[in-house]
């Protein structure tokens, strides 16, 4: 990730709609809505990480994880399809994991579709591991999620 383009920024409620609008493009068959990252915004507990390309200052990732006591979930984390392959989500995923332990998080779990080969490649490339399934949990279309699991 080019580190002077990119950077990493904190929430604010002025982004909030493009971080809607990014949801829309990265999960067309299942975004999450505007409620849901206003509740994560507003509530102990979850933490929304975000990356910003400084020369068309726009959002172009983003991520989100609720942890409680030494356990954290990585609910959601996206990148906008025209800044892919240039380890923009690696980098995300290293910081949102730097970010849960200073929250005190030791596990870290996660669901992803099992078609989304990806985002697999990706976890597992950082240390995650598969350790489940859970039958049907994905809608539109119907698909199995694979939890995994990272030890920090």
């Amino acid at each position: 990730m080019d580190l002077e383009r990119y950077q990493f920024v904190d929430f604010e409620p002025a982004v909030l709609e493009e971080i809607v609008a990014a949801e829309n493009i990265c999960f067309k068959n299942d975004p999450w809505g505007r409620e849901m990252f206003i509740d994560a915004a507003e509530n102990d507990g979850f933490c929304i990480i975000l990356v910003k390309d400084m020369q068309m200052s726009k959002i172009v990732a983003y991520s989100v994880i609720y942890y409680a006591v030494d356990q954290a979930d990585l609910a959601n984390i996206a990148v906008l399809p025209e800044y892919r392959g240039q380890k923009i989500g690696k980098a995300l995923l290293e910081k949102t994991m730097e970010k849960a332990c200073e929250y005190g998080v030791s596990e870290v779990f996660l669901e992803v579709r099992e078609s989304n080969l990806s985002a697999r490649g990706l976890y597992l490339s950082s240390d995650f591991a598969e350790i489940g399934r859970r039958k049907k949990y994905y809608k539109n279309p119907r698909e199995d999620a694979i939890i995994m699991f990272r030890k920090l």
